[in-house]
């Protein structure tokens, strides 16, 4: 995304207005919508619109890309899954165990009926 479709999107999730940036930065809305709009923003504008949306200009520049997870929600997820499974492979030795008792019941009556 370019930059000033980034600055777009971070003043709408804070929920402002282009009216509201504009008064925060001293021009019109109608100055500040063309800026954004068209990406008229050089370093200074920007580390201003970042301090209004209470952010960073790198934040801003990669607005669009999805976040890392932490190591502790990524450790959390793992464990998760090991909890998942865990839960399957229980699963898959109750039934096993099951068919295993079937089984063994079928060769009894098997045997004790003499192979018929």
């Amino acid at each position: 995304m370019q930059l000033n479709e980034n600055i777009c999107q971070c003043r709408e999730a804070k929920g402002y207005s282009q009216e509201y940036m504009g008064e925060k930065l001293s021009m019109s809305q109608s100055t500040y919508s063309r800026r954004e709009k068209y990406g008229i923003i050089d370093d200074t504008l920007l580390g201003k619109i970042a301090s209004i949306l209470s952010t960073t200009p790198d934040a801003i520049h990669y607005y669009h890309l999805p976040t890392m997870p932490t190591v502790a929600q990524q450790t959390g997820a793992m464990f998760q899954q090991k909890d998942e499974v865990i839960a399957l492979l229980k699963e898959q030795m109750n039934h096993m165990r099951e068919e295993n008792s079937r089984l063994h019941a079928r060769l009894a009556d098997y045997l004790l009926g003499g192979g018929k």
